[in-house]
């Protein structure tokens, strides 16, 4: 992922880093990442400022934006839990420490790879939802 983040940068500083994106990419989608102290009150626009700029990934899932592939892929699976653990035929109870000495050993391996295979899902269904994008962060104005 190439990043171009400028902390305590200048506006202008900002602005060029964010062109040279577009520049390097002008087939990505540009995704306004908001601050959510910004929104709020019952006015029609709001006063912000760009932050850093960066081509990274997003989501969008369960009506929340997501940036990381591994909290996407956890919340996906807290939505869909027992349809998968059903599907993949995986106990999550199995990797608990409460759970030592009620299992024998290839009731433990099998459900690991379970889990493995149950992982592999995860990510075919965050690669799907995952798009390439230049990521702008709007900031509180300074």
């Amino acid at each position: 992922m190439s990043v171009l983040t400028i902390d305590k940068a200048t506006q202008k500083e900002k602005n060029e880093a964010f062109l040279k994106l577009i520049k390097k990419n002008p087939t990505l989608p540009i995704v306004p990442l908001v601050d959510n102290e910004i929104v709020g009150e019952d006015y029609g626009y709001w006063l912000a400022s760009f932050g850093s700029a960066s081509v990274g990934e997003y989501a969008v899932y369960d009506d929340r934006y997501f940036t990381d592939r591994e909290e996407f892929k956890e919340r996906y699976f807290d939505r869909n839990d027992d349809e998968l653990c059903e599907k993949f035929n995986y106990e999550p109870c199995m990797t608990l420490p409460i759970a030592k000495g009620k299992y024998t050993k290839e009731q433990i391996e099998k459900n690991e790879e379970n889990e493995k295979r149950l992982e592999e899902y995860l990510e075919k269904i965050a690669n799907e939802y995952f798009t390439k994008a230049i990521i702008v962060y709007i900031n509180l104005p300074d």
